[in-house]
């Protein structure tokens, strides 16, 4: 393997470096004047870590054991979801530390209803059949206003199954308060006779103004997590919004 230097370099290398020319393997590399932005963000975040680990060692052994327990719900290190959390804290010029929690960790989901509508709903179609036993679920937190005759917020599980002759939806329902601080609901979903078919989740809010936050919906069946994007990291690309007229924010958040 061979390179073929520049006009005038040839100069530099004769007097410099072909002294030294008697290695089987050997490489020739240019320094960068200036480092390269994404070189220079990961000088930042690596300086970061110090920062993060020098909080992490002043923690007592009961905040360690709280951000375990909100880790073992992602299925992450309790330190390394603070680390996650706190870098973001940092950049983002947010002072002091969150406080870990097993109903959120990190991003979550936000839909803010505002007039004109007073309604919005969001899904996730899966083509895959379900088997039992099965369960979903949900954590909230919810600053909702009734704004019509039939106020609500659920979390509605629909599966189809095939049963003499005809396919029959089968549906169960989460009911959410409309003012609550973080929480966590789940439900068994019953198994009923007839061939099973795909199924689909929605969270579903009618007649209400205001904010919801969610995070970990999840349906399990067969020891996995069946949904996509269960820890709310991208909802805008896993979610379909149903009804989402003017007035309807949907996004996923850093709650602070």
């Amino acid at each position: 393997m061979g390179i073929t230097l520049p006009p005038g370099i040839e100069v530099i290398y004769n007097r410099t470096l072909r002294m030294y020319d008697i290695s089987v393997l050997c490489n020739v590399g240019k320094a960068p004047r200036f480092f390269p932005r994404a070189r220079d963000q990961n000088m930042r975040d690596i300086t970061y870590l110090f920062a993060i680990a020098q909080v992490w060692s002043g923690f007592t052994e009961q905040q360690k054991l709280d951000w375990k327990s909100a880790g073992e719900i992602v299925g992450q290190a309790g330190y390394n979801l603070f680390v996650q959390d706190k870098a973001y804290r940092i950049k983002n010029d947010i002072g002091g530390n969150a406080t870990p929690s097993i109903h959120h960790q990190y991003l979550v989901g936000h839909i803010k209803i505002e007039a004109p509508a007073n309604s919005a709903s969001i899904i996730q179609y899966n083509s895959r059949r379900i088997f039992f036993p099965a369960t979903f679920g949900i954590s909230y937190k919810t600053d909702l206003t009734a704004d019509g005759g039939d106020p609500y917020a659920k979390l509605r599980f629909t599966w189809t199954r095939y049963t003499n002759g005809l396919n029959v939806e089968a549906v169960q329902e989460i009911s959410i308060p409309l003012n609550n601080v973080w929480d966590t609901q789940e439900l068994a979903i019953t198994e009923l006779e007839g061939i099973k078919g795909q199924w689909k989740v929605e969270l579903v809010l009618n007649d209400v103004t205001g904010d919801i936050w969610f995070d970990n919906i999840m349906v399990t069946y067969g020891g996995e997590i069946k949904n996509n994007d269960p820890y709310c990291v991208d909802v805008e690309t896993w979610w379909e919004i149903l009804d989402a007229g003017e007035g309807v924010t949907f996004e996923t958040i850093y709650p602070t």
